[in-house]
C-alpha cells in the first residue's frame, strides 16, 4: 500500500509586487496543479486585507495553492518504512 498524508485544508498564498503578502485558508482547492508550478496571476475584484495590510481592488497578485497535510495514512509498517527512507544521509 502506498502511504499518503491526510489533507486537512488548502492554503492560498498571496504574493504582491514579488513579496509574500498573506494567505487564505480554504476547504477545497481552487486549481488542479498545486505548489509553485500552479501559480496564477489574478486581478483583485475587492480590497484584500490581511493583518492590517491592504491591497487595493484592481491590483495584480500571484496566488499559489498548497495543501495543509495532517497525519500519515497507512499501516504502521508502511509508515515506518516511509519515514526511515526519508532521511537525508550526509557524508562528511
Amino acid at each position: 500500500m502506498e502511504v499518503k498524508f491526510e489533507i486537512k485544508s488548502y492554503h492560498i498564498d498571496i504574493y504582491h509586487k514579488g513579496k509574500y503578502f498573506g494567505y487564505v485558508v480554504r476547504n477545497n482547492p481552487d486549481r488542479e496543479i498545486m505548489g509553485y508550478s500552479g501559480r496564477i496571476k489574478k486581478v483583485l475584484k475587492n480590497d484584500f486585507i490581511f493583518k492590517n495590510k491592504k491591497i487595493k481592488a484592481g491590483s495584480v497578485v500571484i496566488t499559489e495553492c498548497v495543501p495543509i497535510c495532517g497525519k500519515l495514512i497507512g499501516t504502521m509498517k508502511d509508515k515506518i518504512k516511509m519515514l526511515s527512507n526519508s532521511r537525508v544521509i550526509y557524508n562528511y
